[in-house]
């Protein structure tokens, strides 16, 4: 029963890579390309614009609840009454991730559009994606698409962008109410940090 779920959530959350799901409102690009392309990795500068953009700081405790680690920072922000999760995480894997929750799958073409512009202007390219799909503990599907970063002369470099779409089956409330299904659409900028 449990596999035949989590084969049939794959499925349902395989959507979200195709290109007839709705696509990520342009809030979305905005918000990534402010924080996570124009200002990270330079995590001060990031911080620096939150705060001057009165984004509302979230406590250590929170950023690891949703992270899963206990170091980095993030900010709640709200676009056309839809709450975003802008987050950095300062470990070996240095990221700035956005994400939000949706009722639907949507469709990341726009974020990947702007990622592959950002990179260009630099003189740099992106590797063609790689599609990942991995059945998570309680029913949940993670969907990914990775796309690697190149140099000039095409040499892969430690750096990476990521669009998931993790659907979460419906769960039972304390009350014993079902809440419904929905899905997590985040989008991810990575550096590796290099070792000394």
């Amino acid at each position: 029963m449990r596999l035949t779920l989590a084969g049939g959530l794959m499925l349902l959350a395989g959507a979200a890579l195709a290109q007839d799901a709705p696509l990520v409102a342009e809030d979305f690009v905005a918000l990534f390309t402010s924080y996570c392309l124009q200002k990270f990795p330079d995590d001060g500068a990031l911080a620096a614009q939150a705060v001057s953009d009165k984004l509302e700081a979230l406590s250590p405790a929170q950023v690891k609840t949703i992270e899963g680690k206990p170091d980095g920072m993030g900010w709640m922000v709200t676009r056309a009454g839809v709450p975003y999760l802008l987050t950095i995480e300062q470990s070996s894997l240095h990221s700035c991730v956005l994400r939000r929750a949706s009722d639907t799958a949507l469709d990341g073409a726009p974020l990947i559009a702007a990622a592959k512009s950002f990179v260009e202007a630099g003189g740099h390219k992106l590797m063609p994606p790689v599609a990942f799909a991995r059945p998570m503990a309680g029913g949940l599907v993670s969907n990914s698409i990775t796309l690697q970063e190149l140099d000039e002369k095409d040499k892969p470099l430690p750096r990476a962008y990521m669009f998931f779409v993790v659907s979460h089956p419906p769960a039972l409330r304390a009350d014993g109410s079902l809440a419904k299904a929905f899905y997590e659409i985040r989008f991810m900028r990575q550096m590796y940090r290099q070792q000394t």
